[in-house]
């Protein structure tokens, strides 16, 4: 079994490519007949064994039912997964997907280059937990929800998220933080030492 293997061969570049016979998310799939049991199974090993999803370039999906008179459905099978230190020793992967040639298969076939144009990765936003115990974050977070009331939920949180990147980059950095409250220890442990000699 892959997790097995992955287990015994901890810190080794890894990646697996090919027909995973299972989708990861619902937009995998071009029709809404989804085996949710089965995504999240999938999904489940594919955490456990540390993979990526390293995305694609060209057509979304890679298989068909090849129904084509009828209702076709067409899913995203096959992927490339790499663990995190397949992504270090190989910075420069790029996957490609070809398109279905439908007298020969109903899967398309996956090139991975590990050469190439360097893929700029879109930063996600990610919440800090942190920033619920600065004093001003409710204020900030609260003025700039209402100053975008009149804009759909999508454009409001998109415009949350730059203002609390902006908001975060004036803090002080956490590692200054811990650093700062490590030292502090310190020094009131070596005073109480000195005081007990």
């Amino acid at each position: 079994m892959i997790a097995d293997f992955v287990y015994d061969n901890p810190s080794l570049p890894m990646v697996c490519i090919g027909d995973m016979n299972n989708i990861l998310y619902d937009m995998d799939k071009s029709s809404s007949n989804i085996n949710r049991s089965h995504m999240c199974a999938f999904r489940h090993l594919v955490k456990q064994c540390g993979f990526f999803d390293l995305g694609y370039s060209g057509p979304a999906y890679t298989w068909t039912n090849k129904r084509f008179s009828s209702k076709p459905t067409f899913e995203r099978l096959d992927r490339c997964l790499a663990n995190d230190e397949w992504c270090v020793a190989f910075p420069i992967s790029n996957v490609y997907n070809m398109p279905i040639i439908h007298s020969l298969s109903d899967h398309a076939a996956i090139l991975l280059s590990t050469e190439g144009p360097v893929r700029k990765v879109k930063c996600s936003f990610k919440f800090e937990n942190w920033w619920l115990k600065e004093k001003d974050f409710q204020y900030c977070a609260k003025a700039d929800w209402y100053s975008t009331r009149n804009k759909s939920f999508s454009s409001r949180t998109k415009h949350l998220a730059g203002t609390l990147k902006i908001w975060c980059k004036k803090k002080k950095p956490l590692n200054q933080e811990l650093n700062n409250l490590e030292e502090q220890i310190k020094h009131i442990q070596m005073t109480m030492l000195l005081k007990h000699r």
